[in-house]
């Protein structure tokens, strides 16, 4: 009996390593493979992967609106090509300084609606007769789009400068307000007790842990409100015909310039996204643990 009890032993000690080596053959064959797909994954997340496909993305929008406005239809839609020629057939200086005067009209909305609705969100967020006092009067403001305010603005407002400077911020505003309230609810209660149980004080507390912690929700409301910032400017800009790139599409419009309409549209879709790498870029630098 104890021979049997033995000789079965050792064959269960022989049966082990002889099923762990076969559960460790498919695993030592699919790292080879395993290596070669990260090498090959790893290429497009490189820098020169991510600029090529980025020019490969904007090469196909070309060749696609080229061959869209090939199609034979009543209105003739611009090609790439016409709208070089109209941007080329523009007065450098004047269009620049439409560029300058939409981009300086919608930082100005921005940085104001950035200096008040961040500290409106904080207030909100962590006081509560604050929140119950205030927080009504912004959800009844917030589904108001801002373009019902253009008649309002104009009667308000004696200069048409202050007029579309108050759309960009409205516009702004909100965004910036929710996203920041956002980020204080969502601070782990964990960090709090730790940093409580190691002795910080409210003030510690509230600059060294909710501060950091909330900065990524602040960011994308500036990132949302920078995009939504462009959009009331041209309208506003269209309203008033002042000025800026808005104006100026407004105006190839009214004198059926196809083409110079094409040339205000792209002229907005590559400030717009400079503004948003700009914000983009802050938070590089400012939340470096979160953004990569």
């Amino acid at each position: 009996m104890a021979k049997g009890l033995g000789g079965s032993a050792r064959q269960m000690q022989q049966q082990v390593p002889a099923a762990a080596a076969q559960r460790r053959a498919p695993e030592s064959l699919g790292r080879p493979q395993e290596k070669r797909l990260r090498r090959s994954s790893s290429w497009w997340s490189s820098p020169a992967g991510t600029f090529l496909l980025q020019g490969f993305s904007i090469v196909a929008f070309l060749l696609a609106w080229n061959l869209f406005a090939t199609i034979p239809r009543a209105v003739p839609i611009p090609t790439p090509g016409d709208t070089l020629q109209a941007a080329l057939s523009l007065d450098p200086a004047k269009f620049f300084r439409d560029c300058l005067l939409s981009f300086y009209r919608v930082g100005l909305g921005f940085v104001i609606a950035a200096l008040m609705g961040i500290p409106l969100g904080i207030i909100i967020g962590f006081w509560m007769p604050a929140k119950a006092l205030l927080f009504p009067a912004v959800e009844i403001l917030r589904p108001i789009p801002p373009i019902a305010w253009i008649p309002l603005a104009i009667l308000f407002f004696p200069k048409i400068e202050w007029m579309i400077v108050f759309l960009t911020f409205y516009g702004a505003f909100f965004p910036i307000v929710y996203n920041t309230i956002a980020g204080i609810s969502e601070i782990p209660k964990a960090y709090i007790r730790a940093a409580r149980s190691l002795g910080a004080g409210p003030w510690t507390l509230f600059w060294e842990v909710m501060v950091p912690a909330m900065l990524p929700s602040i960011f994308t409301g500036l990132y949302i409100a920078i995009g939504i910032a462009w959009l009331m400017v041209v309208a506003g800009e269209m309203m008033a015909v002042t000025g800026g790139i808005g104006a100026l599409t407004w105006q190839a419009y009214q004198t059926s310039h196809y083409p110079l309409i094409f040339v205000g549209m792209a002229a907005i879709g590559v400030l717009g996204y400079a503004s948003s790498q700009l914000v983009r870029s802050v938070a590089r630098r400012v939340i470096r643990w979160e953004v990569s």
